[in-house]
């Protein structure tokens, strides 16, 4: 019996992806055709068009390119758990450091301080997907850091019965209490007006919610408004080689 539910349940994985995917190409094929007019006619064009018929199909372009980056990370998104990737041991700690430096330019230009609270482990795991979940959570981090008052973000992990915990925490705007029910729902923003202003498609969460559960963790987060927020990640155990000796 649970041999046939796991032969529905990757029957409908792979049918979700093939939908998806089919989706992905009959949406995109429009989009671009759209973007390769506008461009046509900015050439074509160029010397008879005014400056404002020039900043209107600019945005058309950018407009394009920002639902098609949509897709494809939808299409990725439904990929996660069905397409996994080369499971390596992968230093946590370096692929942080080096997420972080990718934000070297923001953390400067908004005062920003970014620290590594402890050193973080080795783990077995997929590296372009890890990288992907401390890319969105740091980016998260960076984009909703409130203009006054302390600006940091802090990684850190900590070990606890069968688990690490590994944590991003931040100073930022905080998250509303009647937001946090629907935080890692695909397309689920915060209400809040000044957050609405923020530029997102409200996905990233999503993202990383599933890839966390691809390894069998737990996602959580805790925040108030106007407080910061703190996303935590559980992983078991298994997954960390050498977690007796790191805890130690």
């Amino acid at each position: 019996e649970l041999e046939t539910v796991n032969r529905r349940l990757t029957s409908e994985m792979a049918e979700k992806e093939d939908f998806l995917r089919a989706v992905s190409h009959d949406l995109n094929a429009p989009l671009r055709n759209i973007s390769g007019m506008a461009d046509v006619l900015m050439r074509k064009y160029a010397t008879e068009l005014t400056a404002d018929a020039v900043q209107r199909l600019e945005r058309i372009q950018k407009n394009v390119d920002v639902e098609c980056e949509l897709l494809n990370e939808l299409l990725e998104l439904s990929r996660i758990k069905s397409r996994r990737e080369k499971i390596e041991p992968v230093d946590l700690h370096e692929l942080a450091q080096s997420v972080s430096e990718a934000f070297s330019a923001d953390f400067e230009t908004r005062g920003i301080n970014f620290r590594m609270a402890s050193h973080l482990p080795v783990m077995r795991c997929e590296k372009a997907r890890l990288r992907q979940v401390f890319q969105n959570l740091i980016d998260n981090a960076t984009k909703y850091m409130r203009a006054d008052g302390p600006r940091e973000i802090t990684v850190a992990v900590r070990w606890q019965a069968g688990e690490a915990v590994l944590s991003v925490t931040d100073t930022g705007m905080g998250i509303a209490a009647d937001d946090m029910p629907s935080l890692f729902r695909v397309f689920r923003r915060a209400k809040n007006a000044s957050m609405l202003k923020i530029p997102g498609k409200g996905v990233g969460l999503a993202y990383v919610k599933s890839i966390v559960e691809t390894y069998h963790g737990r996602l959580w987060a805790e925040s108030m408004a106007g407080g910061g927020t703190a996303f935590y990640i559980a992983f078991p155990l298994e997954h960390f080689a050498l977690a007796h000796e790191l805890a130690a």
